[in-house]
Parts: C-alpha cells; sequence; structure tokens
C-alpha cells in the first residue's frame, strides 16, 4: 500500500476521532483513537495502551485499512476503507 494513502486514511481516522482497522497478510487489528499512530518512511508504528505495545506494519504488507466509526445506536461500522491487491 502507498505510504501516502495510508497517511491520508490515518488523518482522516485521527479527525473525526475513529477506530483504524488494519489488515495486513498476517492478522487484522484494530486502533482505538486513542493509540499514537505515526506514518514513518517505510512502515505504520502504532503506540498502545500507553507504551506497552507497539505494532509495526510493513506498508507492503497492508492489503486493507478502514475508518470504522460510531454509527446511530452506539455500534461500530465500517464507513470507508481502502484495498490493494497483491500480485
Amino acid at each position: 500500500m502507498d505510504r501516502e494513502i495510508v497517511k491520508r486514511i490515518v488523518e482522516e481516522a485521527r479527525g473525526e476521532e475513529a477506530n483504524l482497522v488494519v489488515w495486513d497478510k498476517r492478522d487484522t487489528f484494530t486502533v482505538e483513537p486513542k493509540a499514537e499512530i505515526s506514518v514513518e518512511e517505510d512502515y505504520l508504528k502504532v503506540t498502545m495502551e500507553d507504551g506497552k505495545a507497539t505494532l509495526y506494519v510493513e506498508y507492503g504488507w497492508i492489503y486493507k485499512l478502514v475508518v470504522e466509526k460510531e454509527r446511530a445506536g452506539g455500534r461500530t461500522g465500517a464507513r470507508a476503507g481502502f484495498g490493494t491487491t497483491f500480485s
């Protein structure tokens, strides 16, 4: 996935105070708005739980990012996403 696309989606999640759902080749994880997200040169760095857990995900491993925000009624759901395919 392209760094600029990742940066744009991360900024959207921050602006809306929404969860960011990341799918990579190995796993899927949800990043809550209070987590620290850094868009580095070659990877996405996510620091969660007051620095107790840090994830590094190379852009080439990410195949889908979704901004998830609250729906009416308190449920969360995928609102917008971007995906890529591997060759």
